[in-house]
């Protein structure tokens, strides 16, 4: 489902010699990744709404109010109304928010890692330098 594309979190020097794909400062990934945790909350709340729509009862027996409750829920079995397909998509929206999540944390992750590192080269050059 996902096409593999480089993701990196660089500033300065190292955003020259970043791989082809995305490259974001550590202030815009951080910023992306604020945004995308709230698209992913109201997705949840989206999801949470479209399984109650799914589980509503016909508000009458007879044969046209439950042959419409079946086109917008579905029969309870084996046919999809048209809110078990939107709730569908939600999941797959939520899957594609949780992946993109991932990758800018882990590119987060890497770059705290190479400061980290960077930092304590720099000490052992000239203790006296302290850059975090």
């Amino acid at each position: 489902m996902w096409e593999d594309t480089a993701f990196t979190v660089a500033s300065g020097q190292a955003k020259a010699t970043a791989p082809d794909g995305f490259v974001l400062e550590p202030d815009e990934a951080k910023q992306l990744l604020s945004k995308l945790i709230g698209v992913k909350e109201k997705l949840a709340e989206m999801r949470r709404k479209a399984i109650n729509l799914c589980g509503m009862k016909a508000p009458a027996q007879d044969p046209s109010t439950l042959a419409a409750h079946v086109a917008m829920v579905g029969d309870g079995t084996s046919e999809l109304g048209a809110y078990s397909y939107g709730g569908g998509h939600i999941d797959l929206q939520i899957a594609y928010v949780d992946e993109f999540i991932q990758r800018i944390a882990e590119a987060l992750g890497m770059t705290k890692s190479n400061d980290r590192q960077q930092t304590t080269l720099i000490n052992r050059v000239d203790p006296q330098e302290t850059t975090e």
